[in-house]
C-alpha cells in the first residue's frame, strides 16, 4: 500500500472558472455512464469528466465480446443498454437478420453502435453535464471533525486548449480504470500481486500449470507485476470494409521471427482462430466483425507481457509511451504474420483475408482509441475483496452469502498473466491463471476507500490482485457504477456521507431497478416475483435449495465461445406447487416474531413457490 501526491502536470492559470454538481462522475467508462444515469434520475446533477475524446470506456474502444458466462448473470442499466443494441439491429437489419444473431442479445454490439446508444442514454438526462478531453490535475480536499478526508472540488486541464475546469461537488466518484481522481485526492492503493500468505490465496504469487496445478519451485512471493494488457482491435474479413495492416514506422523484423520457429515446432498453426492453437482470438460481433484479443497462455501472445509496469503510476508521458509501444507491438506483428515469408504460405494467406474495420475508429486509422487496461491501481477500501468472497458456501452449490451485496459478477477468476515464460517453463507465462467459482456477490464496503467520506470508487475497487481477476469486466463494473451512482443519491440526504449509507436501503433502490443481488437463473427482471426472489435470496433462502448429495454437475451448454446455459442448481422454479417441507424451511430462516404470521400464511391456502414468496416479501417490515 503507498499513498502518493498526484503532482500537477500542467502550467495552469491561477484561477479555473468553477463549476458546481451534486455529483461529479470522473471517468466516462460505462462504470461511470451508468453511475451518471443512475444519479441523475433520482433527480441530481452530474458531472461527467472523461479523459479521453469519447465517452465508453473500452466498450466503445475497441472490447465488443464482453466477458460473462450466462446472460442470467447481467441485471440494471447494463440490460437497458444491451436491450437498446438488440433494438437497433432488429430495426435496422430486420430481427431475423444474420445481424440480430451475431450481436448476440445486443451483447457483441460494434463500437459505434455502443458510442451511439451510450451518448442517446446520456442525452435524454439534461441534468448531465459531459465534459470529455479533460484530464484530473488536482484535488482539493479538507478534513472532517472525524478525521475523514472530504473532497471539496476537482480541477481538470481541457487537453484542447489547455485551459482548467474546476468542480466543487457534494459526491464524487471516481470510475477510471486507473483509480486517478482517488489517487489524486490522497486514497491508498495498491498496484501488483499479494503473497499467498496475506489472504491465503490459491492463485496468488505463483506459476501455474495449464491444468492449474502450482508448479514446483513456485514462489508466492508478493510483487508489482501487472496483468498484461492489449488492444482489442476491430477487424473484418469482408472486402468492402477491410483496411489493409500496413508496415508500421519503425518495424523491427528482428523482434517477430522467433515466432517462425512456433510454427515450425507445429505449437501454433493458425493465426486468426477461435481455438487455442492460434495467435489471435476472433471473438464475431456483429456485421462480420471481430473483436480481436489475446489468447491466453498461448506460445505467441498478442498482449506486451511485462511492458505494462510502469503504467499504473505513471505520467501522463509515460502512459502515453506505453500506449503506443502496445500499439506498434500488435500492429507490427500482425503485419509480420501477414507477410513475412518465414510464416507458412497457407498461414499466410488465412492471415491476408483480415483487415481493420474502415468503419470504426474513422478519426484514429481505423485502430482502436483505448488500451485494454485488465488491472492498473485498486484503492483500498473498508472491504478487501478476495479470492475467498468467490468461494461456495459450506454444504452450498452456491458461492458465500454477502448481505452487503451491491452487485453480481458469473465469469472466472482470470488472469492473462503478468510476465514472459520463464526458461524453466519454456512455454508457461508467468501469472497465468483461470478458475470459474459458481457466481459471486461483491459488498458495498469495497467501494468505500479508506479514511473518506464523500468518494466512491466502482471501478478501481478495493481488493486482491487475484480478487481483481475475477471483477475485471465491464458487466460487472457496470452493475457497481449503477450502485455507486444510486449510493450517492442517498448520502446526499446525510451531506454527502457515502459512509452512512443505509445498505439494506440501498439494495432496495437497486432491486426497484431491477439490478441482481444474487444469481437466480429462471427469474429475471420482468418477473412479478424478481424483488421477492432477490430478497429471499439475500437472507439465504436457496442456499440449501439443491442438497449436495443430488448435485450432478453436467458440462455446460456453449452458444458463443464461452457464452453458455445458465449455472446449474440456481434455479429456485417459481411456479412449482410449494410443499410443506419447503415452506417449513423457508419459514425457520425469517426472524422469529415474523415465523408465526408466515405459517399462518402458508397454511391459508395453496401455493406455487413464487406467489408465497411475493406474499411473504410484501409482508415484510
Amino acid at each position: 500500500m503507498k499513498k502518493i501526491v498526484f503532482l500537477l502536470l500542467f502550467s495552469l492559470p491561477l484561477f479555473a472558472q468553477p463549476h458546481r454538481a451534486d455529483v461529479v462522475v470522473y471517468g466516462a467508462t460505462p462504470g461511470g455512464i451508468f453511475a451518471a444515469i443512475n444519479a441523475a434520475r433520482q433527480g441530481h446533477s452530474v458531472a461527467l469528466v472523461e479523459e479521453y475524446k469519447y465517452v465508453g470506456g473500452l466498450m466503445t474502444g475497441g472490447l465488443s465480446f464482453t466477458d460473462f458466462i450466462s446472460l442470467e448473470g447481467l441485471s440494471g442499466t447494463f440490460n437497458e443498454y444491451r436491450f437498446r443494441a438488440l433494438a437497433y439491429y432488429e430495426n435496422k437489419y430486420g430481427k431475423n437478420s444474420t445481424q440480430v444473431k451475431e450481436c448476440y442479445f445486443g451483447v457483441n454490439a460494434e463500437p459505434h453502435v455502443t458510442l451511439l446508444i451510450f451518448n442517446q442514454m446520456l442525452a435524454e438526462l439534461p441534468s448531465i453535464k459531459v465534459y470529455t478531453q479533460h484530464r484530473i490535475v488536482k484535488v482539493a480536499t479538507t478534513k472532517t471533525k472525524q478525521g475523514q478526508t472530504k473532497i471539496q472540488a476537482a480541477t481538470f486541464v481541457n487537453l484542447v486548449d489547455n485551459k482548467p475546469l474546476s468542480i466543487s461537488g457534494k459526491v464524487f466518484i471516481d470510475a477510471t480504470y486507473e483509480g486517478d481522481l482517488a489517487v489524486a485526492a490522497g486514497a491508498q492503493y495498491r498496484i501488483g500481486r499479494e503473497s499467498r500468505e496475506e489472504f491465503c490465496e490459491r492463485f496468488a504469487g505463483h506459476i501455474f500449470s495449464k491444468s492449474g496445478q502450482i508448479l514446483p519451485g513456485s514462489t508466492g512471493e508478493s510483487d508489482k507485476k501487472v496483468q498484461a494488457y492489449n488492444f482489442r482491435i476491430i477487424m473484418t474479413d469482408s472486402t468492402a470494409n477491410s483496411r489493409k495492416v500496413e508496415k508500421p514506422l519503425n518495424y523491427n523484423r528482428e523482434k517477430y521471427l522467433p515466432i517462425a520457429s512456433v510454427f515450425k515446432s507445429g505449437k501454433v498453426k493458425k493465426i486468426f482462430t477461435q481455438t487455442p492453437d492460434g495467435i489471435l482470438r476472433v471473438q464475431p460481433i456483429a456485421n462480420r466483425k471481430a473483436d480481436i484479443n489475446d489468447i491466453k497462455n498461448a506460445p505467441v501472445r498478442m498482449s506486451s507481457l511485462g511492458e505494462n509496469y510502469d503504467y499504473p503510476d505513471g505520467n501522463p508521458e509515460t502512459r502515453a509511451r506505453i500506449i503506443q509501444e502496445h500499439r506498434a507491438h500488435i500492429l507490427g506483428m500482425i503485419y509480420f504474420l501477414q507477410n513475412d515469408e518465414s510464416i507458412p504460405l497457407e498461414a499466410r494467406k488465412e492471415a491476408q483475408a483480415w483487415g481493420l474495420a474502415k468503419d470504426e475508429f474513422m478519426d484514429n486509422e481505423n485502430f482502436p482509441t483505448r488500451l485494454y487496461i485488465r488491472e492498473a491501481r485498486r484503492i483500498m477500501g473498508k472491504v478487501v475483496f478476495t479470492e475467498k468472497d468467490t468461494y461456495q458456501a459450506p454444504g452450498s452449490i452456491r458461492s458465500v452469502l454477502n448481505a452487503n451485496a451491491v452487485a453480481i459478477c458469473n465469469y472466472s477468476l482470470n488472469c492473462h498473466g503478468v510476465s514472459a515464460p520463464g526458461p524453466l517453463y519454456a512455454d508457461m507465462t508467468e501469472g497465468d491463471f483461470n478458475f470459474t467459482p459458481q457466481p459471486f456477490q461483491i459488498p458495498y464496503g469495497v467501494m468505500l476507500p479508506q479514511h473518506f467520506e464523500n468518494l466512491l470508487v466502482p471501478v478501481a475497487i478495493s481488493s486482491s490482485h487475484v480478487g481483481f481477476c475475477g471483477i475485471r469486466l465491464e458487466p460487472t463494473w457496470s452493475a457497481l457504477g449503477q450502485a455507486a451512482g444510486l449510493a450517492a443519491h442517498l448520502s446526499l440526504k446525510n451531506g454527502g456521507n457515502v459512509t452512512s449509507v443505509n445498505v439494506p436501503e440501498l439494495q432496495s433502490l437497486l432491486l426497484k431497478q431491477k439490478s441482481k443481488l444474487i444469481y437466480i437463473s429462471d427469474i429475471e427482471a420482468q418477473s412479478p416475483y424478481f424483488e421477492a426472489a432477490q430478497y429471499f435470496g439475500m437472507k439465504g433462502f436457496f442456499h440449501d435449495l439443491y442438497p449436495l448429495t443430488d448435485i450432478q454437475i453436467k458440462p455446460r451448454v456453449i452458444h458463443k465461445l464461452q457464452y453458455s446455459d445458465a449455472m446449474s442448481y440456481h434455479n429456485i422454479e417459481p411456479e412449482k406447487t410449494l410443499d410443506e417441507a419447503l415452506a417449513k424451511n423457508w419459514i425457520k430462516k425469517l426472524p422469529t416474531i415474523h415465523q408465526a404470521k408466515a405459517t399462518t400464511l402458508y397454511q391459508s391456502q395453496s401455493w406455487k413457490r413464487g406467489e408465497f414468496l411475493k406474499a411473504l416479501y410484501q409482508q415484510k417490515p
